[in-house]
C-alpha cells in the first residue's frame, strides 16, 4: 500500500486551520440564541457520545444523532433521512462537547445543501454554563430527548420573559399584558379589562390589545404560545397557575420603546405542567 506523496503532505492544512476556515463559514450561536431558536422551531442535533450524555445530561427536545450518520439523516434527498428533513432550509444547530467537532459537522451539512446549518459556541459546556435547560437522561440515538415542562417567568427588573430559563425581551405593554393575564389565575380576561388595566397610550385603538397579544405569541415560540389562548368573542386566557413569586431588588432597566408604561415590581413564575392546555383556541 502506497503512502502519501510529498506533494500531498505539502499541500495539507493543520486541523486548526481547517477548523478556523469552517467556523468562518458559520453564523455561530450563543447558547441563549440557540435555545431561543429551538423555541421557534430550529432543530438542535446533539452528536456527543452516549458516555458524555450520561455523565453531563442532555438538551430537552434535541435530536440525538451519531456523527457517522449525520449527513444521511439530515439530507432531504437521502433515502435514510428523518421526517423533519423536508428541504434544505432546515435550521440545524449542532452540539458537541466543546464546540469544535460541531463546527466541522455543521460545515459538512452546509456542503450537502443545508445552508442554514450552524453550531453553538462552547458546545454543550457553553449551554450548561449559560443556565439553559438540561435533563438527566440517556436517549437512544435517532430519538428526541424528552422535553420537560415549560416554565415561564416574568422578570420585572430586566423587563424580560424567561421561557425555560431563556430570556425574551418584552416591551412595557407586553409585560403589563402578560402580568395581567397571569394575575387572572387562568380566568378569561376581556379586551376591555386589559385595555382598562394598562391604560390608554398614544396610538391606542380598538384592536391594539389583539396586536400586542399576537406579538407576544410570536416571541413565545410554538410550545409556550399554546398557553396563551384566544377565547373568541370574550378575550384572552393565560392557562397557567402561579407558583410562589420571587422578589427582585434591582431597578427596572430602561427599554427603548414607545410603549411607555410603568412595570410592576415582582417576578411571577408559573409552570405549564400544572394545567391542561388542550381546550384553548389560539390564533
Amino acid at each position: 500500500m502506497q503512502g502519501p506523496s510529498n506533494r500531498d503532505i505539502g499541500s495539507s492544512a493543520s486541523i486548526e486551520a481547517v477548523l478556523r476556515a469552517a467556523q468562518e463559514r458559520l453564523d455561530r450561536l450563543t447558547a441563549h440564541q440557540a435555545a431561543r431558536e429551538q423555541l421557534e422551531g430550529a432543530l438542535i442535533v446533539d452528536i456527543r457520545s452516549e458516555a458524555e450524555r450520561r455523565a453531563n445530561g442532555e438538551i430537552p427536545g434535541s435530536l440525538i444523532l451519531e456523527r457517522n450518520v449525520l449527513e444521511w439523516r439530515l439530507d432531504p434527498t437521502s433515502g435514510w433521512r428523518i421526517a423533519e428533513a423536508v428541504d434544505h432550509s432546515l435550521r440545524v444547530i449542532v452540539v458537541c462537547p466543546e464546540g469544535y467537532v460541531s463546527s466541522l459537522a455543521a460545515v459538512g451539512l452546509r456542503d450537502i445543501g443545508l445552508y442554514r446549518a450552524t453550531d453553538v459556541l462552547g458546545g454543550f459546556g457553553g449551554w450548561r454554563a449559560a443556565g439553559c435547560p438540561v435533563v438527566r437522561s440517556v436517549t437512544m440515538a435517532g430519538s428526541f430527548v424528552a422535553a420537560g415542562p415549560t416554565e415561564l417567568t416574568l422578570d420585572s427588573a430586566r423587563q424580560q420573559l424567561l421561557v425555560d430559563g431563556v430570556p425574551i425581551s418584552l416591551t412595557r405593554l407586553e409585560y403589563r399584558l402578560l402580568d395581567e393575564l397571569l394575575r387572572a389565575n387562568g380566568r378569561v380576561v376581556t379586551r376591555d379589562e386589559l385595555r382598562s388595566s394598562i391604560g390608554d397610550w398614544p396610538g391606542s385603538r380598538s384592536r391594539s390589545v389583539d396586536l400586542h397579544i399576537h406579538r407576544i405569541r410570536r416571541k413565545l415560540g410554538p410550545r409556550a404560545a399554546a398557553l396563551l389562548t384566544t377565547e373568541w368573542g370574550v378575550g384572552f386566557r393565560l392557562r397557567a397557575t402561579p407558583v410562589p413569586s420571587q422578589r427582585v431588588q434591582s431597578p427596572v432597566s430602561e427599554v427603548a420603546d414607545d410603549d411607555d408604561v410603568e412595570v410592576a415590581g415582582a417576578v411571577d413564575a408559573f409552570d405549564a405542567a400544572q394545567f391542561d392546555v388542550a381546550g384553548g383556541g389560539g390564533s
